[in-house]
């Protein structure tokens, strides 16, 4: 069989390994929203399925009657992988001497690492953005702010904005818990925020109060899961992104947003074995990513301009599945500027 991979210049296994085994900081939120899953083709139908497994039946039966059968209402969506491809490139002279000095620095090592970080940062925003946008979710889970969110849940959650004194931000995750679960029958176990809502939350009176004789831990992520009753665990988006016009630094993540939801798996690995994944899971999100990327092509010459060159694919698009009532995103709650 034509390998087409070959037929296009190849795959250096070293650089690819390296490639494939790269990881940001704690601080990437792209796996821990939407953790990774092999596909083997670059286009497909997403299986999502309905409620039905929430039904209450009665399967007592006389003998000799008809016996009931389960069938599942199912739709399919399309997908689509975008494609993305970077290179390096190092002059042969700059080769030569970092690797003919005392030193004998690898560049291509060095290299690697830098443009698969630029990879997975461009992902991040991806991630952020998509996630981030209000029009995707539930009627009754994504607010734009805290001033909408109080509006809509008085009753139910408690205090003002996470950073006023008097904030019970345990009420409010429950309310938005319990909304969540309203639309996919399963109560939410993870939490992103943005850094300023972390900062607020550290310096939570109540918190600090709630945890004292429990804890004698300052307040971290880890100790906010466990305050939360998060299973899976609490990030915070530190990731900063460059505007090439203005030169400054901005938040990936919105500094003053809280995401709550629901994802299976283990968070630590931000990878989720493809056998384990049925879209009959109420999961958030997945990043559906082509099979044996990223992978790199051999090095070789551009002689014109007498530099090394080798060029980086990966194949990727991240897919919300976990629908709601309406069909839109039923499995997170998203509040934008939290802090009033």
């Amino acid at each position: 069989m034509l390998n087409l991979q070959s037929t296009f210049g190849g795959v250096d296994t070293v650089l690819s390994k390296l490639a494939q085994g790269y990881i940001l900081p704690e601080s990437n939120i792209a796996n821990f929203v939407a953790p990774v899953v092999d596909v083997s083709t670059r286009a497909g139908r997403v299986l999502r399925f309905g409620k039905e497994q929430f039904a209450i039946g009665d399967y007592r039966r006389a003998y000799g009657s008809n016996i009931p059968a389960v069938q599942s209402r199912f739709d399919t969506t399309p997908f689509n992988l975008n494609q993305e491809v970077l290179a390096w490139e190092l002059p042969i002279e700059t080769l030569e001497d970092a690797t003919d000095g005392p030193a004998k620095v690898d560049l291509r090592i060095i290299e690697t690492r830098n443009t698969m970080q630029r990879l997975l940062q461009s992902y991040e925003a991806t991630v952020a953005d998509a996630v981030s946008t209000l029009g995707i979710y539930e009627a009754p889970l994504g607010y734009a702010n805290w001033t909408a969110f109080q509006a809509a849940n008085a009753v139910q959650a408690g205090g003002g904005d996470w950073a006023d004194a008097n904030a019970d931000p345990i009420k409010d995750i429950n309310r938005l818990s319990r909304l969540v679960a309203n639309q996919i029958g399963v109560r939410p176990n993870s939490l992103l925020l943005g850094e300023a809502v972390f900062d607020a939350l550290v310096s939570s009176p109540r918190i600090r109060d709630n945890i004292k004789y429990t804890s004698a831990d300052s307040i971290n992520v880890d100790v906010l899961a466990r305050y939360f009753n998060l299973s899976r665990g609490v990030r915070v988006a530190e990731g900063r992104k460059l505007d090439l016009t203005t030169g400054a630094l901005s938040p990936i993540f919105p500094e003053n947003a809280a995401l709550l939801f629901y994802c299976p798996g283990n968070p630590d690995s931000g990878i989720m074995p493809t056998g384990s994944v049925t879209m009959s899971t109420p999961a958030f999100a997945y990043t559906y990513q082509l099979s044996g990327t990223p992978f790199a092509t051999p090095e070789y010459a551009i002689k014109e301009r007498r530099v090394i060159r080798a060029e980086f694919t990966i194949e990727r698009s991240i897919e919300l599945v976990g629908l709601g009532q309406t069909g839109l995103v039923g499995s997170a709650a998203l509040v934008r500027d939290i802090l009033a």
